[in-house]
């Protein structure tokens, strides 16, 4: 058994051991203390000082085929006096109306980055892979992303032509990913559930449509916090179409319309002679939606007239570049 003396050795290491332990404790913890927890956020702050003045612009635009819905925003893009040299205009073409226009009336402009989102299948039963063409519009914007908040890309705007084919990717790949209800494309666009494809059967389910479908509206409002003009183009499609309450909508998922600060409509009016006989054509943009400028609500712009025996012309919509928005 330990004397005395052994004893009072053992408690004065423990205790040196401890108050050198707590030494260093308060020393780490000095040096925790006095760094800056916000650095990163300071650096990002800086990056980011400057590029709030145009954050208001995520805009969707609807109408028929061939009423001036890709024309508003290329020409927007054109004639902005305040864009300089080195800004582009990027977009995701899934229906090819921005890229034609692009190449018929603005042929040579370098600025206008037209992306191809589809991706081919390798069989021959399907044209396109639907899973992987929506990894590619999620990487292709991932991309314009990263490369304005760190290689200082500078970018107008993006165009999304065609976002009622969007809907039908995440539709498919709902059926065919998430659900497995379908094997490709052709069994997830048969909604009767023939052969070995099934209905969706819970109402609940179609939450995960609508989640894939936002992921896009996620990103693009990231880019709009960049500063960047964010148009999503879309078609019409028919509501009741032999009932009495007969109407248009928007192709796209039901909640967009909460999600978009301005909603657009591109209208046409036809004037006939006595005879019956087309004289001309006006489409016009309407603003059906429009909170950063309320005096804008449910406007209307003359954008485009055509007329018989007369060469067109073009207004097209200055709202879109003059600040009014």
């Amino acid at each position: 058994m330990p004397g005395f003396g052994q004893i009072a050795e053992v408690q004065k290491e423990i205790k040196a051991t401890t108050k050198a332990t707590a030494k260093a404790t308060a020393k780490a913890t000095t040096k925790v203390v006095t760094a800056d927890p916000f650095s990163a956020l300071r650096t990002e702050e800086k990056k980011i000082a400057g590029r709030i003045e145009m954050t208001h612009q995520f805009i969707g635009i609807v109408g028929h085929d061939g009423t001036g819905k890709s024309g508003i925003v290329l020409d927007s893009f054109q004639k902005d006096p305040n864009r300089n040299g080195d800004e582009e205009l990027h977009c995701l073409d899934f229906d090819l109306g921005a890229s034609m226009l692009a190449s018929a009336l603005h042929e040579g402009d370098e600025k206008i980055i037209s992306w191809n989102p589809w991706t081919m299948g390798i069989t021959d039963r399907t044209a396109y892979d639907y899973p992987a063409t929506h990894q590619r519009v999620m990487t292709i914007m991932k991309y314009i992303h990263h490369e304005i908040t760190h290689n200082d890309k500078q970018v107008w705007g993006v165009l999304i032509s065609g976002v009622d084919s969007w809907l039908e990717i995440c539709t498919n790949n709902m059926r065919i990913s998430d659900l497995g209800l379908a094997s490709d494309g052709i069994e997830a666009a048969d909604t009767r559930g023939a052969g070995e494809a099934k209905k969706v059967e819970r109402q609940s389910d179609w939450a995960i449509r609508n989640t894939r479908f936002h992921q896009l509206t996620a990103l693009s409002r990231d880019l709009v916090r960049l500063g960047v003009r964010v148009f999503w183009e879309t078609h019409l499609r028919v509501v009741d179409f032999y009932g009495k309450d007969k109407s248009w909508k928007p192709e796209w998922e039901k909640k967009t319309n909460n999600y978009l600060p301005t909603i657009i409509w591109m209208e046409s009016e036809v004037e006939e002679d006595e005879d019956g006989k087309v004289i001309s054509t006006t489409y016009s943009a309407r603003f059906a939606k429009c909170k950063t400028n309320p005096e804008l609500h449910d406007q209307k712009r003359k954008v485009f007239v055509t007329k018989t025996d007369k060469s067109p012309v073009w207004h097209g919509l200055p709202e879109l570049y003059d600040g009014s928005l």
